[in-house]
């Protein structure tokens, strides 16, 4: 064999080592987004609302629900011992004071399901609980329509773990129906849209409220009833706590400073670099020892450290202690969604002990999808890049890579144009009756724009680029439906290449490291192996 034979097989043998270990790489990532896990939640088909008679023939003047009432959603009855308290109010920067007074009052549920999609108010109930119950909600807290958290207790007083709609036996549930939304559909369609996508996701059934008051019962709208975020095999399916472990597995939320959830002293708030406070969600604060609190403040601490460091050398360390996964589905879910409230607020994350952190489920989307109170949404820009933890993964070129690629395999799928709207059109079609007694119950705070009724949520008017006055007032219920299909057909076009661009703000490039590194040392074996033979022979 020649010297020039030679130098020539040394190169091809090198070329062919580059050219396999790029294309596992991508086959391996290929198959890792064609493949990966989706949550097992009780979502299914929706069928139509087969009612044709005047949806509002069974409610009077003053609400009250009449005899022959019936709905094909299921039928939530809701008993109160008493008023229901104002337990907390708010400052110029949405940070909460509690007021004097338990915030929980008792009563007693009955939920009315049949499995003919045919419920009466007559109707012997599928479920029946006492429970404890109180006002929920931030910006919804002062709405004339009341959230409600219900916590089910036996005759005795214990926590009662029922199966409520099919979504596995828990004592803490949700009746979440803001007035945010003229839609009444932003929020089913975002958890339904997560559940398949990500990890975890809320469960979440519609449903019509109804209160008794002694033998009148008055319609109170539409709701949906839904999970709490908990520890949970049927919610976040975690360890249980156990003091006698050095590692805990916790559920922890970026929010605001909040009273009912033990805040953590985590380094970033410490360092006056974090204006959001980090709640301890599991282990209750009633369970939590002094060492666990320790560990998690610790554990999270270090987390934030790493993400946050100037060296590169250690920020390309984060994919060892974040899953990488659920945070590019995270940030993908509500980008599309334009859901800027999260990241911020309402920001879950879980850890299982031994295992990197995650981030989810999403939450709380009645102000996403074009409905900011105070101007429009861009439809071309992205702005989930600027949010805590994710203003440095997407100084990754490797992250936004990922971002790409996943967001490619989506498109396609879950986020096509085609699929979000078959579920709106099938999802109004099954709240048709429903939405409009809703709209009938409370017409007046939903059609007020005079900006007069200011604890309900309005759009305010706003100046264009062109100094037009933009009127966002709209009382048709279609027009709001169109407006969500247009916002995300627009911003879901725009998000490819947004997510493009952000390859061009990227400083990091840690994707070669760890198994890339294997691959460079194949390459090099590959390369100097030849030689090796070669002088042996000669």
């Amino acid at each position: 064999m020649t010297q020039g034979q030679r130098k020539a097989c040394l190169l091809g043998v090198c070329v062919l080592a580059i050219l396999l270990a790029g294309g596992l790489g991508f086959l391996r990532g290929y198959a890792a987004y064609r493949n990966r896990d989706i949550n097992k939640n009780t979502y299914f088909d929706l069928p139509p609302d087969p009612h044709t008679e005047d949806p509002l023939l069974y409610i009077g003047e003053d609400y009250t629900v009449q005899e022959g009432f019936h709905s094909n959603l299921p039928i939530v009855i809701l008993s109160m011992e008493s008023e229901l308290t104002h337990y907390k109010e708010f400052d110029e920067t949405g940070n909460e004071t509690v007021l004097d007074g338990e915030p929980y009052i008792k009563g007693h549920i009955s939920i009315i399901d049949g499995d003919t999609f045919e419920n009466c108010i007559s109707d012997k109930a599928a479920v029946q609980s006492e429970f404890l119950i109180k006002k929920r909600g931030h910006t919804s807290y002062n709405f004339d329509k009341a959230q409600y958290l219900l916590k089910l207790k036996t005759a005795e007083g214990l926590d009662n773990d029922v199966d409520i709609l099919g979504m596995g036996a828990h004592d803490s549930w949700i009746l979440n129906g803001s007035m945010a939304d003229k839609s009444m559909i932003r929020n089913y369609l975002a958890y339904r849209i997560s559940a398949e996508i990500s990890e975890v996701s809320p469960d979440s059934q519609f449903c019509e409220v109804v209160i008794r008051e002694g033998d009148r019962y008055v319609y109170q709208g539409l709701y949906l009833m839904m999970e709490t975020v908990a520890r949970d095999k049927n919610r976040i399916p975690i360890d249980s706590f156990n003091e006698k472990n050095l590692y805990t597995s916790y559920i922890v939320r970026r929010d605001r400073f909040t009273h009912f959830d033990k805040m953590l002293e985590t380094g970033r708030r410490l360092s006056g670099l974090s204006d959001e406070w980090i709640g301890l969600k599991y282990p209750s604060e009633e369970r939590i020892t002094d060492s666990a609190l320790r560990y998690i403040e610790k554990d999270f601490s270090e987390i934030e450290q790493i993400i946050y460091s100037d060296r590169e050398d250690v920020f390309g360390l984060y994919d060892k202690y974040i899953d990488v996964d659920s945070f590019v589905d995270y940030f993908l879910l509500n980008e599309f969604f334009g859901n800027y409230d999260a990241g911020i607020h309402s920001t879950y994350m879980y850890k299982n002990s031994g295992e990197p952190l995650k981030i989810g489920p999403v939450w709380d989307f009645d102000q996403a999808m074009n409905n900011y109170a105070m101007e429009e949404m861009e439809t071309g820009t992205m702005a989930f890049q600027e949010r805590p933890f994710f203003d440095r993964f997407t100084k990754d070129i490797r992250f936004v890579e990922e971002l790409e690629a996943r967001y490619a395999v989506l498109q396609r799928s879950t986020l096509s144009h085609d699929h979000i709207c078959d579920v709106i059109d099938e999802t109004t079609a099954y709240i048709r009756s429903a939405r409009e007694r809703e709209w009938y119950r409370w017409a007046a705070d939903y059609y007020d724009d005079s900006g007069q009724n200011w604890h309900n949520y309005y759009l305010f008017d706003y100046l264009d680029e062109e100094n037009t006055l933009v009127n966002r007032f709209n009382d048709n219920y279609d027009q709001e439906i169109y407006n969500i299909k247009t916002y995300l057909y627009k911003h879901g076009r725009a998000m490819q290449t947004q997510i493009r661009l952000l390859e061009k703000s990227t400083v990091y490039d840690t994707s070669v490291r760890g198994e890339n590194k294997l691959f460079l040392l194949i390459v090099m074996v590959l390369f100097f192996m030849p030689s090796v033979l070669i002088i042996r022979k000669d």
